[in-house]
């Protein structure tokens, strides 16, 4: 199993951290996430040694990277090293460097900020009239606030959802709906744009007859209009959150029904 953890570093599962769950855990340091190397960067963990080797071949060109530790030797002749396909997802010794001194920083500040940040969003709001869901935190599963979304009872409003994330956001503090609309709605899919000529692999036997334009997943459109989301950086003090609280109350006050 792959455990995605992109959105989820430092959350806790059944006593677990998130990533050490499956065979592999892979993590997103791009700088949306909960702290960057330099923009971009990733990383990928596992107690699985042969699976470790297979990663760090797969992110370096596919090279059968226990042979090219030997470089000195490899200067000598011409060798044929490459054991699968692989990609150029090495990061730089700076990348790194800032990496380790966010790690080190980690559960002391940015996970303590984001967690304190988030459990006063989900206090002040989860009892509101509006709020028909505020997000998940308990003992058994642990939130790391990426982000705090908050579904509404739109039923209760007498304006559109869009109308009233934006008057939230009027009142000084930066909202928005969800981070991603319906995936199958991206034109990567609808117009089945792919790799080469061929656009693999929208017309490959397998996945030839989808036709993304007739999905329809009503779930994730329900969510989609009806989300209002909050940033929860760990540079943001109680006083920013206090802000968000007055500023989501005032306009609840004037458009709830």
């Amino acid at each position: 199993m792959v455990e995605d953890c992109a959105q989820c570093f430092g959350g806790i599962y059944k006593g677990r951290k998130a990533g050490t769950i499956g065979n592999v855990g892979c993590f997103s340091f791009c700088q949306s996430k909960h702290f960057t190397t330099g923009g971009e960067g990733g990383m990928v963990v596992t107690n699985d040694d042969d699976l470790a080797w297979e990663c760090r071949s797969f992110r370096d060109h596919g090279y059968d990277v226990k042979e090219r530790l030997n470089l000195l030797e490899m200067e000598g002749k011409l060798m044929y090293i490459h054991r699968r396909v692989g990609f150029n997802f090495r990061m730089t010794e700076m990348q790194s460097q800032i990496g380790l001194v966010e790690l080190e920083r980690f559960d002391n500040w940015n996970l303590k900020n984001r967690i304190r940040n988030g459990k006063m969003l989900v206090a002040a709001l989860k009892n509101h009239p509006l709020v028909k869901y505020a997000p998940v935190d308990t003992p058994e599963r642990q939130n790391s606030y990426w982000w705090a979304p908050f579904v509404l009872d739109t039923d209760k409003l007498t304006v559109s959802m869009d109308k009233f994330i934006k008057a939230v956001a009027a009142e000084g503090v930066p909202v928005y709906s969800v981070l991603w609309p319906e995936m199958y709605k991206e034109k990567v899919y609808v117009e089945r744009k792919g790799f080469g000529t061929a656009d693999y692999p929208f017309y490959d036997p397998k996945s030839r007859n989808i036709d993304y334009t007739k999905f329809n997943c009503k779930q994730a459109q329900w969510m989609t209009h009806r989300t209002i989301s909050f940033f929860t950086h760990p540079v943001y003090t109680e006083e920013h959150m206090n802000a968000y609280i007055a500023a989501f109350k005032k306009v609840a006050d004037v458009y709830m029904k």
